[in-house]
C-alpha cells in the first residue's frame, strides 16, 4: 500500500480538511506535508486528516500559513 499512500492521504485531505493544494511525500515511515493554507486552524485540520489516513506513520507538517489580505473597497461587477 506504500505506493498508494500519498494518493490516499490527498483524498482524505480533500474530504476532511477541504484542501486540494497540499503536496504529500512519503519517505520511509515519515509523511511530509507541504503547501500553504489561510489559517492555523486549516493547518491543524490538514495534519489531523493526514494522521487519520497515514495511521502508524510519523507526520512532518511543513504547511505554511499565509496571510490573505482583505480586499480594499468595493469590487464593481459590470
Amino acid at each position: 500500500m506504500t505506493e498508494y499512500l500519498p494518493a490516499h492521504i490527498q483524498e482524505t485531505l480533500a474530504a476532511r480538511a477541504h484542501e486540494l493544494g497540499i503536496r504529500v511525500d512519503v519517505r520511509g515511515d515519515v509523511v511530509h506535508l507541504r503547501g500553504e493554507v489561510a489559517s492555523e486552524e486549516q493547518r491543524r485540520e490538514v495534519e489531523e486528516a493526514a494522521r487519520v489516513a497515514a495511521e502508524g506513520h510519523e507526520i512532518c507538517n511543513e504547511v505554511h500559513v499565509v496571510a490573505v489580505p482583505e480586499p480594499e473597497g468595493e469590487e464593481r461587477l459590470s
